[in-house]
């Protein structure tokens, strides 16, 4: 999941309003220098990147029907919101810091995560012994990276 557009607007009566279009990208992992490194796949016709952009564009349907989607989204307008606040040097007044004061209910600290795995094995047999095998295998995960620096 990625943000894609960010921006606050002010209302009539004086009132910020965060503005996010989001969407997904499809990305895959190749051997780098590093090790291990997160690159995004753009060839038109490969299934992930299909599928990113038929989510992209329903995104607003899906947050609506799943609910993990729509907080995602509402996290997204909070996080772009208070970058806004901390940027422009917004001096708040205590009672800002205060409303959140209290106890809160205990919650799920646990993130879902999505993830899909496939693999096969061929094996080879030659005269009742095996002569060689080999092993493959995908997989899919999903994750979050707002990209929120990218906004000024």
């Amino acid at each position: 999941f990625v943000v894609r557009k960010a921006e606050v607007q002010m209302s009539g009566d004086n009132v910020l309003m965060p503005c996010v279009k989001m969407g997904v990208e499809a990305r895959e992992q190749i051997i780098g220098e590093n090790g291990l490194e997160d690159v995004r796949t753009t060839k038109p016709n490969h299934p992930l990147v299909k599928y990113a952009e038929m989510f992209t564009h329903n995104f607003d349907l899906i947050a609506e029907r799943k609910s993990v989607v729509f907080h995602l989204r509402e996290l997204a307008k909070a996080s772009v919101l208070a970058k806004f606040l901390v940027e422009s040097g917004v001096d708040l007044d205590e009672s800002w810091f205060k409303m959140a004061s209290g106890e809160t209910e205990a919650c799920c600290l646990e993130i879902p995560q999505l993830w899909n795995s496939r693999s096969q094995e061929q094996v080879r047999v030659q005269d009742g012994q095996v002569v060689n095998s080999a092993q493959s295998g995908h997989s899919l995960y999903g994750g979050v990276q707002f990209g929120l620096d990218k906004f000024q």
